[in-house]
């Protein structure tokens, strides 16, 4: 349940990401800088909620197989997800996350990760 709250928001970040770069590419950059500022804040209580999320699936992972962690593919994936939306967070040292531009595009990109882990692993 937590994990799917992340997922919904992380949904909500690429479709922010969606309309930000459209109105961009309109001409409207106010528009585009607010909505990433927007994206910007909804990565915080996403990523907090995803790294709970993968936490009491560790726990839970203990209690019944006796170990936290088991480097099975959808926990791995939900880690790498984690780690791929919490690479904005570094702005201040990765300097391209300035760029409003290629911050809404990474939003967009970034989702796909999120379709890998809840449908992709799965296949595997």
């Amino acid at each position: 349940m937590v994990i799917m709250f992340s997922y919904a928001l992380f949904a909500m970040i690429m479709l922010i990401g969606i309309q930000g770069l459209v109105c961009q590419h309109r001409g409207d950059i106010v528009r585009s800088e607010s909505l990433a500022a927007l994206a910007h804040f909804l990565l915080y209580p996403a990523v907090f909620l995803l790294a709970a999320g993968i936490f009491i699936g560790a726990v839970w992972a203990n209690v019944s197989w006796g170990r936290y962690w088991s480097w099975d593919p959808k926990e791995v994936w939900a880690l790498v997800t984690m780690l791929i939306y919490m690479a904005p967070f570094h702005s201040s040292s990765i300097k391209c996350f300035r760029n409003t531009r290629f911050f809404l595009f990474y939003c967009i990109v970034a989702f796909l990760s999120v379709l890998i882990t809840y449908f992709g692993v799965n296949f595997l």
